[in-house]
């Protein structure tokens, strides 16, 4: 893959779920799993979907990454000065040790 077609820079991110011993609340946090992610994000089109009675849009994106161990479908991906994206589906390529696919979606994110 050349490098100059990565030209996003992001953090792929991953929730944790922590609970207060004094309350009982469920926190949800995002941490940092690898940051300075390299990679070449298309637009693949977008709808609207409705979201606590309020239409949401959804924008559709195939992000390319170069392969890492650990990236799962719980975890989004933040682009630099840009937007929160939500992983769907993860595709490696054929040897599956060159890069990822990751479908992914922003608008309605989790986080």
């Amino acid at each position: 893959m050349q490098a100059g077609k990565l030209r996003h820079i992001g953090t792929l991110q991953s929730k944790t779920e922590t609970q207060d011993p004094s309350t009982g609340a469920i926190t949800v946090a995002w941490v940092d799993f690898e940051t300075d992610v390299r990679a070449d994000i298309r637009y693949l089109g977008g709808l609207e979907t409705l979201k606590a009675d309020t239409l949401t849009p959804i924008t559709k994106a195939s992000i390319r990454i170069r392969y890492r161990p650990g990236v799962v479908e719980t975890m989004r991906f933040v682009e630099a000065g840009g937007p929160t994206f939500d992983i769907s589906t993860i595709s490696p390529d054929d040897t599956g040790r060159r890069w990822l696919d990751l479908a992914a979606t922003t608008g309605a994110n989790q986080g």
